[in-house]
């Protein structure tokens, strides 16, 4: 399950705002969806890359980029 609200630091930033992914357990909207995104956010057409970010990091390409930077460096630590 792809979250559309985790942040790049691994906290919510929907109706759990500030507070690590609950995963299955929250109860958020997740019809939200990026149109510029595959059903299942693995590729996005806007950038022509392989990963989604969700609409609200995508507004540029270096956005794009920084989001992108962001979770690999929260992922290594």
């Amino acid at each position: 399950m792809r979250c559309d609200y985790l942040e790049p630091d691994g906290k919510c930033s929907g109706q759990y705002k500030g507070f690590s992914c609950i995963k299955d357990k929250c109860k958020a909207d997740r019809r939200r969806h990026c149109e510029f995104s595959t059903p299942e956010g693995f590729y996005c057409s806007k950038y022509k890359r392989f990963e989604c970010v969700g609409a609200e990091n995508c507004g540029t390409l270096e956005q794009y980029m920084e989001f992108v930077k962001q979770r690999k460096e929260k992922v290594r630590t």
